[in-house]
Parts: C-alpha cells; sequence; structure tokens
C-alpha cells in the first residue's frame, strides 16, 4: 500500500478492469508506478444490482489463444475462475481481486483524485491523502460511479439505475422505466420476473436496431430474456421523456410524443452514464462527447496523459466492452516503457505476447467491417 506525498513514473487513475489491466501490463515491463482507487478494487462492479450478470460470456478458450472475453490479462479466465458463463458484478470483483493478489499489484485504495493538473514536466494529482507526482497519468476512473443527470427535468425525483441495490428492494407493484438500452431493458426483466407490471419508455426502437457492433446494438444475452417477459411487458418505441413530476402522491412522466404515463413509485431512469472524464476534461480535446486521442490513446491536449476504458473511441470504433478495450492496454504501455527507455527486448517480449494473444489492436480499419451474416 501506498501514501501520499510521493513520486511515480507513472500513476494509473481506477481500480476497475481498465486500470488493473493496463497495471498488469505496467509491472511487466518494469515501470514504476501505483494505482489509486477512491473505494476498493472493482469497486463499480460492486455496486451493480445484485440481479445483474456481464452480458458478454465468458468461456475458458485461453489454451487456443482465443482469451475469455471478459479477460483483462491473456493468461486469465474469469470462467474459470468463477466457474460461471455472465458473473454479477460481486463475483466479478472477486477476479479483479485475485488478479490483483496473483501479479502483486501496486494499488492504494482510499485515495480520492480532487484535482489533476500538469506543471512543466510533471502531473501533480491532489487527493485526500495528500499529492502525487509523476511524469505519466493514465486515467481508467470509468464510467458507472457518475450517473447522468439532467436527461430530462426532474430526474433527480427517480431512482437512477446505478442506485439500486436489488431490483426486490424496488417498491410498489407497478414500473415505469424511462431508457432503454441494456439497463432499461435490464431493470424491466427483472422487474417483470418479481410479477410487476412493468412499463419500458423507449426513446428510440432499440428492439429493432441491429448492428453488427455490439456497441451499437442489444446484445443476444439481453434479446434472449427480453423474449421471455416481452408479451408481459408494455414496450412504447419512440418515446421520449421530457420531464417527470410528483404531485398529490402520484409521479406522472410526460414525452415529446404529448403522452403521459402515471404511477404512484419512484420511476426508475436507465439513461445512462457520463464519464469521469469530467473531472479533468479541460486536459481533452472532446468531439461528439468524446475525447480526441492519439494513436496511442494519449490526450491530444495534455502530452504523457492517457485514457484506458469504455469512453476510448477512434473513428467509428467505440472501445466500450472488456474485450474491445482490453486491447489497447499494450500500446499505452508500449509508448510509456519507449518513452523512459525500458530495454526494447522487455518491451517486445510483452507486445508479443499480447499479440500473440489478440490483446493488442493497433489497425483500426478492421473494425468498420461488418459481419457478412
Amino acid at each position: 500500500m501506498s501514501n501520499g506525498n510521493q513520486f511515480n513514473d507513472v500513476i494509473v487513475v481506477g481500480a476497475g478492469a481498465s486500470g488493473l489491466g493496463v497495471g498488469i501490463v505496467l509491472k511487466k515491463l518494469g515501470i514504476d508506478y501505483v494505482i489509486l482507487e477512491k473505494d476498493k478494487i472493482g469497486s463499480s462492479f460492486r455496486k451493480w444490482p445484485a440481479e445483474t450478470r456481464f452480458i458478454s460470456p465468458s468461456f475458458t478458450g485461453n489454451f487456443f489463444k482465443m482469451v475469455d472475453l471478459n479477460a483483462i490479462s491473456p493468461e486469465t479466465s474469469p470462467a474459470f475462475n468463477l466457474l460461471t458463463e455472465h458473473p454479477s458484478g460481486r463475483e466479478f470483483s472477486q477476479y479483479l481481486e485475485g488478479l490483483a493478489e496473483y501479479y502483486e499489484l501496486n494499488i492504494a485504495t482510499g485515495i480520492e483524485v480532487k484535482d489533476l493538473r500538469k506543471e512543466k514536466d510533471l502531473f501533480n494529482i491532489n487527493t485526500n491523502k495528500g499529492e502525487y507526482k509523476s511524469r505519466f497519468v493514465i486515467w481508467a476512473a470509468g464510467e458507472y460511479q457518475y450517473p447522468k443527470r439532467r436527461a430530462f427535468e426532474g430526474d433527480d425525483l427517480c431512482s437512477h439505475y446505478s442506485e439500486i441495490k436489488s431490483f426486490s428492494e424496488v417498491q410498489g407493484e407497478d414500473s415505469l422505466v424511462i431508457g432503454a438500452y441494456e439497463s432499461g431493458f435490464d431493470a424491466a426483466v427483472n422487474l417483470v420476473k418479481l410479477g410487476k407490471k412493468v412499463t419500458l419508455l423507449d426513446s428510440t426502437e432499440y428492439i429493432d436496431l441491429v448492428s453488427s457492433d455490439s456497441s451499437y446494438s442489444l446484445s443476444p444475452f439481453t434479446r434472449d430474456r427480453i423474449r421471455k417477459v416481452f408479451d408481459i411487458m408494455t414496450y412504447c418505441e419512440n418515446t421520449r421523456v421530457t420531464s417527470v413530476k410528483f404531485a398529490d402522491g402520484t409521479y406522472t412522466v410526460a414525452t415529446k410524443e404529448n403522452r403521459t404515463f402515471t404511477s404512484k413509485y419512484k420511476p426508475i431512469n436507465c439513461t445512462g452514464f457520463d464519464s469521469s472524464l469530467t473531472l479533468v476534461k479541460s486536459l481533452f480535446e472532446f468531439k461528439d462527447k468524446y475525447p480526441l486521442l492519439t494513436d496511442f490513446d494519449e490526450s491530444t491536449k495534455t502530452e504523457n496523459l492517457f485514457l484506458v476504458g469504455p469512453q476510448v473511441k477512434h473513428s467509428n470504433a467505440l472501445f466500450c466492452f472488456i474485450y474491445k478495450y482490453r486491447q489497447r492496454f499494450a500500446i499505452v504501455g508500449e509508448r510509456i516503457a519507449s518513452m523512459l527507455n525500458i530495454s526494447s527486448e522487455v518491451i517486445q517480449e510483452v507486445v508479443k505476447e499480447h499479440k500473440d494473444y489478440n490483446f493488442y489492436l493497433d489497425d483500426l480499419s478492421c473494425c468498420d467491417n461488418a459481419c457478412a451474416c
């Protein structure tokens, strides 16, 4: 465990899947680093509703160089470690804890980053436990702990998906669910299974939207679950919520299409998440709400500041799942190692391992290829 008021060549912010994944690469490269985490290892996953599961399946294919889709390092598999195909958030956090112990990662928990600024060639990170300094920063703080706010008027009257510990605790016989991507359908499915009358308000038509890129279309796992309850729930497509009001013991949801829905119980807001980048937005340039990055996932505005995790995007390639963004860990590590004059033999060895197991994607032209059928 590290203390404040210290210097490291690299500071990683966040000890979730992306922070630990890139931390393992840094450890293999022999780089001096520390991972700062404001809560516990895998804290975002621990906050998932108890019933929520990974939509990407885990399966151990490592012997054939087809690594488990949810693994964050080439030689591990959540399916093997947890003995389940679709882990819960808490189960996955146990997998992450196991990796931290196995690789003896340098992690400082209980360290909340208050401010990040760069002065000349050094970053100064102000935390609740003192100041940290480094030559490089890798931002890996994720999204889940930063729910989207002000999506519509009165959204503070709703329960956000991220605030639900278990759907069994949701009160009432009926539920209004606002937002219909993965979290919206997950909420609807679990509430229907509990015997509730569910109305799902979809601002678009996610049921009918099919894409070979999983970043923009519902997963097969979600669709399989929807089919089992679809005839029981009420699904309203192209229904964009504009406001929620509460009066006389009743919640009234109004939409752009001049429809209203009422319930005695709090609606559930499933309109998504913002990003931890709001804490350091002055250090990045943005386009269409996504940070602009170099070919090495470095900020185009602030030299030596790197990004890993679900906010990484290059052109139309959105790296929002583990099996996508893990392919960029070694690219970031390789770049930093070369600037720290790490032995070329060490760098080549680590890069080769990641390339051999499809953990190294630097040719993004392949990301635009659609499935033939």
